[in-house]
Formats: structure tokens, sequence, C-alpha cells
């Protein structure tokens, strides 16, 4: 037979569904984030008539951690097609594609008539800081499980290199012993430039190599008498941005995530507006989590949980901080589609006002 105090030592039972008590009167974010203070809060928007029915509530109804305000100029895009370009039409103006200034993407202007270097050896004669490898092509790595191994020439693997980001360090000439696919060790003597991938891996790429190669940063030290004028340029959208970015300039994705929502992405993307956003990243709290960017605007209106520090050691709630504490960034600076534009323009006349009033 058990004891009391067996009883009362036994852990409560937690409901999976946290039991929040909300606000009575309903607020625009900016209010609630204001009364805040620091983020995390926990929100839920308002519904006038509260649904009835037993149907599943939609995300954007569930109660939301509000994890990271936001705020910042986004690059708004219309997608081009090739037709487009030849024809001169006008773009839909739906859906809307959304660069964040942070966007970890490669761009070329459309209308540049720079050139990619297309061998490695002339990426070596340049010898930039910096290059962006538009296609895969074929170099050479060291074999992991050899790399620590005390033979005199370690082993290197024979493989694809894929497109992406490649600081460049120096130029090697020396005997490379390899495997290709069929697994055949081989010795060949290469002249290769040696580059670090973006997951930190040393790559050799033989001067023979042929590929599209935009510059991204060159060396201060680069000989005035190497002409460069004349050779493709990637940039991401930050430093587009800084260097004087404006509506009906198009550009073209050369490296980076597409969108995650269908929108018919066509990676060449004409912008129709710059606009100061003010949003703050959420995401559901339950099981199945779904991240959300909220615009801080006067609608739609929320109440806010009263009792939120009270289930901050709830499981369902530290599953939920820990999964943003991963997450959140990368959503922040991923590519976003909209559909509403006319949220867009009042931000963007929000915009036009306080810039008057700071000139006054």
């Amino acid at each position: 037979m058990e004891s009391n105090n067996e009883k009362e030592q036994s852990p409560p039972e937690v409901s999976k569904e946290i039991q929040f008590t909300w606000t009575e009167t309903p607020q625009p974010l900016k209010e609630i984030i204001d009364s805040s203070g620091d983020l995390p809060s926990v929100v839920k928007m308002w519904q006038e008539k509260p649904s009835s029915d037993s149907s599943p509530l939609l995300d954007i109804h569930k109660p939301l951690l509000l994890y990271k305000e936001l705020n910042g100029v986004k690059v708004y895009c219309k997608n081009v097609t090739s037709v487009d370009l030849l024809t001169g039409a006008q773009c839909k103006d739906d859906p809307i594609v959304v660069i964040p200034l942070g966007y970890a993407g490669w761009f070329r202007l459309i209308d540049d008539r720079d050139k990619p270097l297309t061998t490695i050896s002339n990426v070596a004669r340049i010898m930039p800081k910096k290059i962006l490898s538009y296609k895969q092509v074929t170099g050479y790595i060291r074999d992991q499980y050899t790399t620590n191994s005390n033979l005199a020439e370690p082993l290197h693997l024979k493989v694809d290199i894929q497109p992406g980001l490649l600081k460049v360090l120096n130029v090697k000439e020396d005997f490379v012993r390899y495997t290709d696919h069929k697994k055949i060790v081989k010795r060949k003597l290469l002249r290769c430039l040696v580059c670090k991938t973006e997951d930190d891996t040393n790559v050799l790429l033989p001067f023979e190599v042929a590929g599209m190669f935009y510059l991204i940063e060159v060396r201060k030290s680069t000989s005035k008498h190497i002409n460069i004028e004349n050779i493709g340029y990637a940039y991401n959208i930050k430093d587009m941005y800084t260097a004087g970015l404006s509506k009906g300039v198009i550009l073209k994705l050369l490296h980076g995530r597409p969108p995650s929502k269908p929108c018919g992405f066509s990676q060449i993307l004409k912008v129709c507006d710059l606009i100061k956003d003010h949003t703050v990243i959420a995401c559901t709290i339950s099981e199945n989590k779904r991240l959300l960017e909220l615009p801080v605007a006067p609608v739609p209106l929320f109440v806010k949980a009263l009792n939120y520090p009270h289930f901050d050691r709830h499981q369902t709630f530290l599953d939920t901080l820990k999964f943003m504490d991963k997450n959140a960034d990368g959503y922040a600076n991923e590519l976003k589609v909209r559909h509403n534009y006319k949220v867009d323009k009042t931000a963007r006349k929000e915009e036009k006002e306080s810039k008057k009033d700071e000139k006054q």
C-alpha cells in the first residue's frame, strides 16, 4: 500500500496542450511587443466570433511564440521569363518574391555584358580571393580515411564539386595520387588551384577544368597589368542594395535556395519595390511546428498570454523554443512568397511619410 508521502512526491501529469489564459482586449502586434519588452512572448490571433465547430485551427489561429523582431529593407520582385525579356511583356502582379538583405544567395545583373571565366587556368591568372562556381566541376579532395596516415603521398578522391562559393588559396604543382569512380588508384602530375568550399573542404581544381566562374572578391595586390574589367561578377543582395539597387532592375539568381512555396520561380527577378519591413518571426506552439513571419501592422489584432511565464518549463514550450533557436535565423533570411501586395504598398507609403517627417 502506498504511503501519503509517496503520493505527494509523484510528479503531476502535464498536458501536451498548454492551457493559456488570454487578455480580454485585443491589440496590434506593435503594442504587444512594446509592452512585453524583450521577446519571446506568446500570442494568439483574435477572433471576434470564434469558430464553434470542431474543425482543426489554422496555424495563424494557434498559440504563437513570438521569437525575433526584424526591422530592415526587403527587395520585392516579380518572376520574369525569357519570353518576357524578349517581348517586353509586363510581369504578373502575383506572386511576389521577397528577398531579405541577409539572403545567402548570389546574383548577376541580367543586362551585364561581362562574361564569367571559363577555365581554372584563367582564374589562377587573376588569383582572386573568392569566386562563384556556377556549374558542377571535377576536382580532388583528400580521402578522409588516409588523412591521418603516414603515407608519403596522401590519397585523394576524384569527385564532382557542386556549384557554390570557393575561397581561392594558392597554386599547387605536384604528383597527385587518387582513386577514380572505379576505385582504381592512379598517380598524375597536376597543376591545380587549391580552393576551400563553403563547408571548409580543401579541393584541388586542375588548370584544364572548364566551367563558369564569377568573381566575387579580388585581392588588393592584383597586378594592374591584368585586365579584369570585362569579367563577370556575382553579388549578394546586400551589396547590390548598398550600391544603389533600384526599381526596374532585372536580376538572375546564380546560386542560392529558391522559395520553399510554389510561385513559378524562374530565377530571373525584376525589382518592383524596396521596402523597409517591420516583422516578427513566430512559431506555432504545437507538436507540428510551423514558422511564420508576421507583419507588425495595425491589423490583424492579437491577444497575449497572461500566464506565459508559468509554462516556460513545459515540454511543448521548451521544444518550440529549441526549434526556434535552431531555425529562426535561417527562416528570417530565406526567400519568401507573398500574394497580397496591398500590404506591401501600405508599408512603402508609411516609409515615405517617415522620411518626410525626418526632413522636416
